[in-house]
């Protein structure tokens, strides 16, 4: 595979060979996406500052105004408080985000292992920023953030700086200035974002422009813009986080019988993601489920594990292309369980005789909405949410299904907020930007990443976040989650000396995956005294019913 660095210097080479330029503001809106891996490339036609005088523009911390004051009284989770209505966050992060990809690639091909980088707001009559706050973290370091210092911070090969400000609206007349410096404290050069420009945008190779405004290069950065809800929550009073036993965890409800299913050597009765099987769940003992939600077209937050589903003639729709009247009419091959079947399902249901098929046949069926489970389980059943959202993956055709994420989970968190009630409630997700958004929106329920790592099973992950558990830690460290959630192919060896590293960081630990099937797996977790263990068939465990929220 060749390189970015040599993808970066062949196409300038022929692009100036060809158009007979050396520097121009519209070099790069020649570039197509695919040349740069996963990319997407800014023309610095749109990142340069106009001519028109900019200024840098600091401002005290909102922390001390009064509109903030009054909602911070209620945050007893860890002094933090979320997005107001009217307020937006910014992060930019430079460094180990995409496997291979280096932050800064120059046009002779070298990338700079060490610099020093610097963030500064440029605006025009813009609304006044927040003070910028610097975080640094890699697989061994972890430095939280804190604001960052006027002589920059320095960036070494294999970390991420994390950038972080708030301002209190929107702003075409704003744009981030990221500069850099060799370690030697020469200048290197300097991108240009408008902050108007990002809705579409993640990772972002910029313009690297020097002093005489020539492009020496490319910077490639993250952006994710969190927007505050619009409307302000019934409660921001954080529910319960200090769990005194290890929760027995139902894996979309009483296990798999779709997406993976393979895995299984046995599968449960009742399709999962429905209300019958998280009920039956709860009825054998299961303190929390485990579910999966997803976005549909018409903004309605269904359970279902996928981003997409197979139509017939296998084509594969994404959900949030099918309204959720369409979902109704939508195939449901593999997930709805034969006559033979059925009858397992009433033995299930043997304390229940006067229970009605009928009812039961309505719970089970799929794709219900989010807010119906909500209304319709046990209230002392506990829910682990996870949100669905796109990833890339090696060898995959990696495809963005939500162009507005700040969207998509105000629709997830707005049913939570007006149906969850006091049920005991935990959000998590493979994405760690969406982890991060979660978190900044919201303050009562806890927020966990689910850490993949490098394995056989599932194909690998090309955001270290993910596939890297030592990354997953510090970066679940820095940005205040408040938990993992390990596969468990990567506690077969040595489980407790892992649990116990990840528990002296503060983080809650949760594991999840095939391996959890079996008895002895879950008999050693236990041992470890590791905080969920989230698995199939759980009516099979014999779980003495009990609430302990």
């Amino acid at each position: 595979m060749v390189s970015l660095g040599a993808r970066c210097h062949n196409v300038f080479q022929h692009i100036s060979k060809v158009y007979n330029v050396n520097r121009s503001t519209c070099l790069l809106s020649l570039l197509p996406r695919c040349e740069f891996s996963t990319y997407c490339i800014v023309s610095s036609e749109r990142c340069l500052p106009p001519n028109k005088p900019y200024s840098v523009r600091y401002s005290h911390s909102f922390a001390s105004t009064d509109v903030f004051q009054h909602i911070s009284i209620h945050d007893e989770l860890d002094g933090k408080s979320p997005l107001l209505a009217c307020e937006l966050q910014y992060c930019v992060r430079v460094g180990s985000g995409v496997k291979g990809d280096p932050p800064v690639v120059l046009l002779d091909g070298s990338e700079p292992s060490f610099f020093t980088a610097h963030l500064q707001v440029v605006s025009n009559e813009g609304p006044e920023v927040d003070t910028i706050e610097v975080c640094e973290y890699s697989e061994t370091t972890l430095q939280k953030y804190r604001p960052q210092s006027d002589k920059g911070t320095m960036y070494k090969a294999g970390s991420v700086l994390n950038y972080s400000f708030r301002v209190m609206e929107e702003s075409a007349n704003m744009m981030c200035c990221l500069s850099l410096c060799h370690s030697d404290g020469t200048f290197l050069g300097r991108g240009y974002l408008a902050l108007d420009q990002i809705t579409l945008l993640d990772h972002i190779a910029l313009p690297l422009i020097n002093e005489t405004d020539t492009i020496i290069g490319l910077l490639a950065c993250s952006i994710l813009e969190i927007k505050g809800l619009k409307q302000p929550p019934p409660s921001l009073i954080p529910a319960t986080t200090d769990y005194s036993t290890t929760l027995e965890i139902g894996h979309r409800g009483c296990g798999v019988t779709h997406t993976d299913k393979e895995l299984f050597s046995e599968l449960p009765c009742l399709p999962e993601n429905t209300i019958a099987s998280m009920e039956t769940a709860y009825r054998h003992g299961a303190h929390m489920v485990e579910t999966d939600v997803v976005v549909t077209q018409d903004l309605r937050a269904v359970l279902y594990h996928d981003l997409e589903i197979e139509l017939p003639g296998k084509r594969k729709v994404p959900i949030c292309h099918m309204t959720s009247h369409a979902l109704e009419w939508a195939p449901t091959e593999g997930l709805i369980v034969d006559e033979k079947q059925r009858s397992q399902q009433l033995l299930l249901r043997q304390n229940e005789e006067s229970a009605a098929l009928a009812e039961l046949q309505q719970k089970s069926k799929p794709y219900p909405y989010l807010s119906d489970a909500l209304r319709t389980l046990p209230s002392e059943l506990g829910l682990m949410l996870e949100v669905k959202a796109d990833l890339p993956y090696e060898g995959a055709e990696n495809v963005t299904y939500h162009a507005d994420k700040n969207v998509y989970l105000d629709v997830i968190l707005h049913d939570l907020f007006h149906n969850v009630a006091n049920r005991n409630l935990i959000l998590c997700s493979f994405c760690p930007d969406t982890c991060v958004m979660l978190r900044n929106k919201q303050n009562r329920w806890p927020v966990v990443l689910i850490v993949q790592g490098s394995t056989e099973t599932y194909a690998d992950c090309l955001d270290n976040r993910v596939s890297c558990l030592k990354a997953s830690v510090t970066m679940a460290t820095a940005e205040n989650l408040h938990g993992i959630s390990i596969f468990s192919g990567l506690l077969k060896d040595n489980p407790a000396s892992v649990i116990e590293s990840v528990k002296q960081t503060g983080l809650f630990t949760f594991v999840w995956g095939y391996h959890c099937c079996d008895q002895q797996f879950r008999d050693e977790m236990r041992s470890s005294e590791i905080g969920g263990i989230i698995y199939d068939r759980i009516y099979e465990e014999n779980l003495p019913k009990k609430n302990i929220f």
